[in-house]
């Protein structure tokens, strides 16, 4: 029992040190509990268990499963004691499995409100192999409700064989008996005064959306207010006479309309072709598609606008812009356009 007892002098020197460390609420003091625990359980690579009048190993590592039952008395704020009863099941090597039953007591100390360390003495029975244990352990707890505690644990067990194994479990405990009433509230600060920081006409405490600008109106929780508004981009560029060639200068109104389609990538857009009166209906068809298709191109290939966003139509000299009667007016109508429109949110400003 040499190492049992050197254990027991460790934990108890350990909890003598801290005794005047604690001062927990007397909530508990008095008081009864009862509840249910589980949790894995680790078996010394010496442990064997007896099967089938054979002697069995375990698979090692946390290879055994305990659920059980823990009673316990909390005596004085920092101390008290509880009995338990666990039953266990633990893989073996080449069989199926071993089970048994530990039966402890133990005593627990708070070293604070949430944390506690026990110390005890157990029974395991495990596979028909029984020893005696000396058990340490500590563990971490969480008040639910004036009755209700969840409770999380690790523990270590020595033998006089040298068994050494290890646990861990979790658990719920139920306190019997009326809580003590709780501890009085403190005094509240005195409140400080509306704060208005980014001067929008909200409160702080109020206010869903700090630091907004001044120059915008808001609504009552501090956010900027915003009216629909609809943009609009027309695209019209002339071409010289039997010519679908982009006139020179006329790539900045292309860029634009590239600019606008990358702002709003919801758009698409169609460019339509047109001719004057001059050549036959089917000759200006193919010349008006032609000067869509070079506009359409060059948004493409010069400003990066995705393929499938641009789509291209010709209307020969069926759609004139002004009557083909002049050299002048003709020169108008040989052309493309497109427009696009789009509805979007603008904040109001407070002038609005």
């Amino acid at each position: 029992m040499n190492r049992i007892a050197a254990i027991s002098v460790a934990v108890l020197a350990g909890l003598s040190a801290t005794g005047t460390a604690y001062a927990q609420s007397t909530s508990e003091e008095g008081q009864w509990y009862l509840g249910p625990r589980l949790g894995s359980f680790g078996t010394d690579s010496d442990r064997v268990a007896i099967d089938n009048n054979q002697l069995r190993t375990f698979k090692g590592g946390f290879d055994s499963a305990f659920a059980g039952l823990e009673a316990g008395f909390q005596f004085t704020p920092e101390w008290g004691y509880r009995v338990y009863y666990d039953y266990l099941r633990g893989d073996l090597h080449n069989a199926d499995s071993a089970t048994g039953r530990v039966f402890g007591v133990d005593v627990l100390y708070n070293f604070t409100d949430n944390v506690y360390g026990s110390l005890g003495i157990n029974n395991t029975e495990l596979g028909d192999v029984s020893n005696r244990f000396l058990r340490a352990g500590a563990g971490y707890r969480e008040q639910l409700n004036s009755n209700w505690q969840l409770f999380v644990e690790g523990a270590v067990q020595q033998n006089d064989g040298d068994l050494t194994e290890f646990m861990v479990m979790t658990g719920l405990r139920y306190y019997f008996g009326q809580s003590a009433a709780p501890a009085p509230a403190p005094t509240p600060a005195p409140e400080a005064a509306p704060v208005d920081s980014d001067g929008d006409g909200v409160m702080d405490a109020n206010d869903r959306c700090p630091n907004t600008q001044p120059a915008y109106k808001v609504d009552s929780y501090g956010c900027v207010m915003y009216r629909n508004e609809t943009v609009t981009h027309e695209l019209r560029i002339n071409f010289a006479f039997d010519s679908a060639v982009i006139p020179t200068g006329e790539k900045a109104e292309i860029q634009d309309t590239a600019e606008f389609l990358k702002e709003f990538p919801q758009l698409d857009i169609r460019i339509e072709g047109h001719t004057d009166s001059v050549g036959t209906v089917e000759y200006n068809q193919g010349l008006s598609e032609r000067r869509a298709k070079s506009v359409g191109e060059s948004l493409i290939s010069d400003f990066g606008i995705e393929q499938e966003r641009v789509s291209t139509i010709g209307f020969s000299e069926n759609r004139p812009l002004v009557p083909n009667n002049s050299a002048e007016n003709r020169a108008k109508n040989r052309r493309i356009e497109a427009q696009m429109s789009v509805t979007k949110e603008v904040p109001i400003k407070e002038d609005n």
